[in-house]
């Protein structure tokens, strides 16, 4: 099974689970139907597309509604802890989530020694939180972009908002300093995808990869093309594809789908999710 967890911002949603699925534009958890255009509603729609094309399952989402008190995400992590052990889970994400230390290390003690071969991916409020709790060695993957590495560079901030000032006034272009510093701190799990105009793949702190290509400027100012590209990530780790390689492979098929979108600032990110299918066709992975 892959499972994403994350909340949606939608205060009145109580905790959902089940099989996601993405049609027509809409994501459709039990009765609720979202037009999914950011945040955990793009991740969940561009694995859904994902798997679908590449004939997986679709992935089963556990989700309530959040707008930021947090008591929502508080549900979740509670549910989490006390149901994942008992699902036959390979790859979980955990994405748009209200940080909370006791609630993601309660995720990770439940899973002990019956974590197995659990691939754990984290983005946005999941990857703030392990950072935090000082639990990133725990985490398989990080995606964060080049703002959040200088998060993950501050060995003393506990949410990007309180980031060291010189860290934070650091240029883009200073990625591969911001790692560095990422992983001498050890806030950092073994493997990185940094997501920007140039994606570093990272592995060991060592930049092993990077993707430039295609180089699409306008997906710069699409909201939700980072996490168009976590979804992807995650379901190609599900359908059995090295990390590594699923990070690079990730980063190209997101690319390619927000050339084949042809965007301008009309653009959506449910255009570009659009494209996943004949993006995964154009890099050979399905026909």
């Amino acid at each position: 099974m892959f499972a994403i967890v994350g909340t949606l911002p939608f205060n009145e949603m109580g905790l959902k689970t089940g099989k996601a699925t993405f049609e027509g534009g809409s994501l459709k958890i039990e009765d609720f139907e979202v037009m999914p255009n950011l945040g955990t509603g793009a991740m969940v729609a561009s694995a859904c597309v994902t798997c679908n094309a590449l004939n997986l399952e679709p992935p089963y989402f556990i989700t309530a509604g959040d707008i930021g008190d947090g008591k929502r995400s508080k549900e979740l992590y509670q549910y989490v802890a006390g149901n994942l052990a008992m699902l036959d889970v390979r790859v979980l994400a955990i994405h748009y989530i209200m940080p909370d230390i006791p609630g993601i290390r309660s995720i990770l003690n439940s899973l002990g020694e019956r974590r197995g071969g659990m691939t754990l991916i984290a983005d946005a409020g999941g990857m703030y939180a392990a950072k935090a709790a000082g639990l990133a060695q725990k985490i398989d993957i990080f995606t964060p972009d080049a703002g959040e590495m200088a998060y993950l560079a501050d060995p003393r901030a506990t949410h990007p908002a309180y980031v060291e000032h010189l860290l934070f006034e650091l240029d883009s272009s200073e990625v591969v300093t911001l790692i560095k510093k990422a992983y001498e701190s050890g806030n950092t799990p073994k493997i990185l995808l940094v997501k920007g105009p140039i994606d570093y793949i990272v592995e060991d702190g060592e930049v092993v990869e990077t993707i430039d290509e295609p180089s699409i400027s306008a997906m710069e100012a699409i909201g939700g093309t980072g996490d168009s590209l976590t979804g992807i990530l995650s379901a190609l780790i599900y359908g059995g594809h090295e990390m590594v390689d699923a990070c690079a492979k990730a980063a190209r098929i997101n690319r390619i789908a927000g050339k084949l979108a042809q965007p301008d600032p009309a653009t959506s990110i449910l255009d570009i999710i659009a494209r996943i299918p004949d993006a995964l066709k154009e890099v050979g992975l399905c026909a």
